[in-house]
Parts: C-alpha cells; structure tokens; sequence
C-alpha cells in the first residue's frame, strides 16, 4: 500500500470537516446517542419509528450518503486506504445502516445503492486484520 501524500491528508481533512459540520454534526450526534445504542436490525421497525421525511430518516440518509462518498473516493484511490481507516471507522455506520440499504436497493430494485459504502466496510474489515491497534 502506498505511503499517504500531503493530498490524501488535505482530502481526508476536508471530509472530516463536511462530517464536523451542521447538519451532519447532529446527524452524527443523533446516530450515537439514539440509534446506534438501540441496534435495531428490522428494517419495518426502523421505518415505523423513523418514517421518511423523519428527522431520524434524514439522518440515515445523510450519513450513508457521506459513507458511500468517502468509498467512491477510497475505492477509486483518490484517498488513501491505510489514512483513511486509520482516521474513520467504518464498521459501526455499516453494521448500523446496512439494513436500510439492503431495504433501499430492494424497494427501488436499484443493487448500486451504497456499493461504495458497502465496499469500504469490506476493505476496512481487510485492513483490520492486516493492522493491529496502535
């Protein structure tokens, strides 16, 4: 893997910002201290409590929609991979949001809804175990 470039550190610190700022930085707050603690897997559970056009719905959209931005520059190597992971943790916005992605592909019978997200989990999962903790 490729040694990270004073671009890759630029473009991670952007993304970083877009995160950090509003609205995303509710979306992000909401995502811990409401949703993620609750770990509903059942996408008719989750659409019931969070209805679209839901603050709760806008949430989950917002933050997929930065994860699978954030892979569609990883996956086409405009970000480095080992800078990325070792900043962003990917694994819990997955194993969180995969349900309603899964229901969102099927619902609009379109399989490229969150492929770059969803690769990205797969690849940090790899990096994961080529990487122990610091």
């Amino acid at each position: 893997m490729s040694k990270p470039t004073k671009e890759d550190a630029q473009l991670l610190l952007q993304l970083e910002q877009m995160l950090l700022m509003e609205p995303n930085q509710r979306a992000l707050h909401w995502f811990w201290r409401i949703f993620f603690p609750r770990k509903i897997s059942d996408i008719t559970k989750i659409r019931e409590i969070y209805p679209n056009n839901s603050e709760g719905s806008m949430y989950l959209d917002r933050l997929s929609a930065f994860w699978e931005s954030a892979g569609a520059l990883v996956n086409n190597g405009l970000l480095n991979e080992r800078l990325f992971f070792d900043r962003f943790l990917v694994k819990p916005y997955w194993e969180a949001l995969r349900v309603v992605i899964f229901a969102d592909r099927e619902e609009t019978k379109e399989p490229r809804i969150g492929e770059n997200f969803e690769l990205l989990a797969k690849k940090e999962g790899i990096w994961r175990q080529e990487t122990p903790p610091k």
